[in-house]
């Protein structure tokens, strides 16, 4: 009686699926579907990304003219918006320090700098650094360099604008001669400096100079 009644459910279920003209998906629809879903992911992803990209724009614009009101948007922002993700609110303290920095505020560009991040981003680190040398506590600025350099090699170019600062030009031209040994061809501008420094008329930097700050806007593309 069960096995009875088993075939008569599998038949009671093609019967049914049958009656319904039920079809299986031909490969060409299934991947039209999901080029489909694909490219409606891609537009919802890059809206998000052009609107940040937008926000950051704007608080630079507005800190153009009125420091104090890009302070108290970031504030806002970080208090109240909840989709913020931990990466995007590290991005508006280090915008703020970035402010401060330029208005020479510097202990409240360190404070921002500090907040959030500067554990794991050599950006923090070394963005600090720039106000801790400016502050002359050089002991900081070289620590955060450092740091900065042990998570991404490209800041050893930034130790090498801090000797330039401190008026050690041939431990510069050593930071820049070890940084552009690991790929002469990325790294070419270090060998640029160096030919610099060897002229008796260059003079040494005054501040650190970021190369590393260009903002690369990522978009997604529908499958064609």
């Amino acid at each position: 009686m069960k096995i009875t009644f088993k075939i008569l459910t599998v038949m009671t279920v093609i019967v049914f699926l049958t009656s319904c003209n039920f079809k299986p998906k031909s490969f060409d629809q299934m991947m039209r579907e999901i080029r489909q879903d694909f490219a409606r992911e891609a537009e919802i992803s890059n809206a998000r990304i052009l609107a940040w990209e937008y926000l950051v724009d704007s608080l630079y614009q507005m800190a153009d003219t009125n420091q104090i009101a890009t302070f108290l948007t970031i504030d806002s922002l970080i208090s109240n918006d909840t989709s913020l993700d931990r990466h995007k609110i590290s991005e508006l303290h280090f915008i703020k320090g970035d402010i401060y920095y330029r208005i020479d505020s510097l202990q409240k560009s360190i404070t921002e700098f500090t907040t959030v991040g500067v554990d794991y981003s050599p950006k923090h680190l070394a963005a600090r650094a720039s106000a801790y040398l400016k502050l002359k506590q050089y002991d900081n600025a070289l620590t955060d360099l450092k740091k900065a350099a042990e998570i991404n090699s490209d800041f050893f170019w930034n130790i090498g604008n801090y000797y330039e600062v401190i008026g050690n030009k041939d431990y510069a031209i050593s930071c820049y001669t070890k940084l552009y040994n690991r790929d002469t061809m990325i790294y070419k501008f270090c060998q640029d400096r160096i030919t610099e420094l060897k002229k008796p008329t260059t003079e040494l930097l005054t501040e650190l100079v970021f190369r590393n700050r260009e903002r690369f806007i990522l978009l997604m593309k529908g499958v064609e």
